[in-house]
């Protein structure tokens, strides 16, 4: 079977009745499924799924809210259940376009990836429209997440990505926060699993939709989180590089 021959689409959705049939209209005929997760939704998000009447849609719920991250790990786990080959995180406002679809799940089409995260930028510039408390907030949150992770990474919260099922169950069983910042908290495990990880370029869509990120508390808490796993991350490979008594390899012998 090809890496993928059984594309899914995860949508998590909270409040997003308004923009999410844009998104509904645009998914390519080629999808095998769609699951679209409503997060303890607060207005019609729930009618708007189930007035999608494409047999291709499966739709999930949870009556307490379980954020972003927790509602794309049920999409996962629900597409790993039903048999899919990879799975791609879409948002249900209207900030990815669908057309880019083939171009993101092109490294795992080639089996060059196991985990592919769109890039909006192009030598720090974004590539479309993009808020510019974002851009700042995008910087800040990129160069964490590049030091947690000891290598360069260039759009840590772009949630337009693609993953193979190898790599859904790794996520699935990693036991991340569920909260906003899931798409750097996955990246890290990605690269903490030493998995195959590619960037591909996509655009940035900003329009009307309502953020419901709270800018007083979220990014610093996504902040900790990402600095708390790099720092965990340097502790473990110290004792790898001591000798006895925490000597540098080579200190500790006798003449």
């Amino acid at each position: 079977m090809s890496p993928c021959a059984r594309v899914a689409l995860v949508i998590p959705a909270r409040n997003e009745c308004r923009l999410l049939p844009r998104v509904l209209d645009a998914i390519p005929a080629w999808v095998w499924s769609v699951f679209l997760v409503d997060d303890a939704r607060q207005d019609r998000t729930g009618d708007v799924m189930r007035a999608w009447g494409d047999p291709r849609a499966r739709r999930l719920s949870s009556a307490r809210r379980l954020g972003v991250g927790g509602a794309i790990l049920l999409g996962y786990r629900e597409a790993l259940a039903l048999g899919a080959s990879c799975a791609v995180v879409v948002a249900a406002d209207a900030q990815m376009d669908l057309a880019e679809l083939p171009a993101v799940l092109g490294p795992i089409a080639r089996s060059e990836a196991d985990y592919v995260q769109g890039c909006r930028f192009l030598r720090d510039a974004p590539r479309g429209p993009m808020p510019w408390t974002r851009v700042l907030g995008n910087r800040v949150l990129s160069a964490a997440t590049s030091w947690a992770a000891g290598r360069r990474i260039a759009d840590s919260q772009c949630g337009f990505t693609a993953a193979t099922a190898g790599a859904l169950r790794v996520l699935v069983d990693a036991a991340l926060p569920g909260g906003y910042g899931f798409p750097a908290l996955a990246r890290l495990e990605m690269h903490r699993r030493d998995l195959r990880v590619a960037e591909v370029p996509v655009r940035a869509l900003y329009g009307t939709e309502v953020s419901g990120i709270r800018p007083w508390r979220d990014p610093a808490l996504i902040l900790a989180r990402i600095l708390r796993l790099g720092l965990a991350r340097r502790l473990a490979a110290r004792p790898h590089a001591l000798g006895p008594a925490g000597l540098p390899d080579g200190a500790g012998g006798t003449a």
